[in-house]
């Protein structure tokens, strides 16, 4: 187990917030957690706790048919997590339209972006590492390899399953990281990445 000196933690503020304004009473909470560890070990190097991300258009969507038991136009749950180097934002939008094309440095084969570990996305996850879990939100996991996403991480989201064009790249929610949160992954670490949408009833 990894003493207090062992793990850097950063925590975000204002999960109740998609940007600074915090005029948007929100209905779907984001967070997520990020942890790199020693793959030799399994020490832990980096606990981050990012706070929220922006879910799109396609992705409010999204959760709008599978709660009314409609077949989804884009089927998120069998999509890929993403972590980059970079994401270009479009502001006019607020982020609402961002695509997978918007994802800037992801490796020379796309390690950065990969499919969900098995049995994710999944509710009440038990995973004790996941510290944004809870019995109403919805898990996305993945683990990345020591051969994958070895570079600094400034933005992380969910696409589609191989989206990779604005036609065909659509997002259910991505994240651009403050300087604090920056994830430096390197080929003798794994990282986890957790995202939690979490349903609201207020």
């Amino acid at each position: 187990m990894a003493s207090q000196q062992d793990t850097k933690t950063v925590t975000a503020q204002a999960f109740y917030k998609h940007d600074e304004t915090g005029y948007e009473k929100k209905r779907v909470r984001e967070h997520i957690v990020a942890i790199t560890k020693d793959a030799a070990t399994g020490r832990v190097i980096q606990a981050v706790d990012l706070g929220p991300n922006i879910v799109t258009d396609k992705g409010d969507l999204y959760y709008a048919q599978r709660g009314a038991v409609e077949t989804p136009t884009h089927t998120f749950n069998k999509g890929m997590m993403v972590v980059a180097k970079s994401y270009t934002i479009t502001v006019a939008s607020g982020g609402k339209t961002a695509t997978f094309g918007k994802f800037v440095g992801l490796g020379g084969t796309y390690t950065g972006r990969q499919s969900f570990a098995s049995g994710y996305p999944k509710t009440a996850d038990s995973d004790t590492d996941n510290t944004g879990r809870t019995v109403d939100a919805v898990t996305y996991k993945r683990v990345y390899s020591t051969s994958q996403a070895n570079y600094t991480i400034r933005a992380i989201g969910i696409s589609r399953f191989n989206g990779a064009t604005s036609s065909s790249g659509q997002l259910l929610s991505y994240k651009t990281l403050t300087a604090a949160q920056f994830i430096q992954k390197t080929s003798s670490m794994t990282l986890t990445v957790y995202i939690n949408h979490t349903f609201l009833g207020v």
